[in-house]
């Protein structure tokens, strides 16, 4: 449980760093209403590191991650 608490920390540092290199890439907001596989009321070590992951082949590939609309992200019910 300490382990997967400390690396829980680690990962939402190294998802707030590439979140940053992504919106220095594409734009600030850029990822304003992505839908991501964290939940972030439950946060899990496998679906940051996938999120983490998707981030950076984005950047590398120099292709924008799917957002919603601002219609459809307004009909999501949280």
């Amino acid at each position: 449980m300490i382990y997967e608490d400390v690396e829980l920390m680690k990962l939402t540092k190294e998802l707030t760093v590439v979140h940053k290199e992504y919106e220095k890439k594409f734009g600030k907001g850029s990822l304003n209403r992505r839908i991501w596989h964290n939940d972030p009321v439950h946060p899990n070590v496998e679906d940051i590191k996938w999120d983490i992951e998707e981030i950076n082949n984005a950047i590398k590939t120099g292709k924008k991650l799917p957002t919603l609309s601002p219609e459809n992200w307004k009909r999501i019910i949280f």
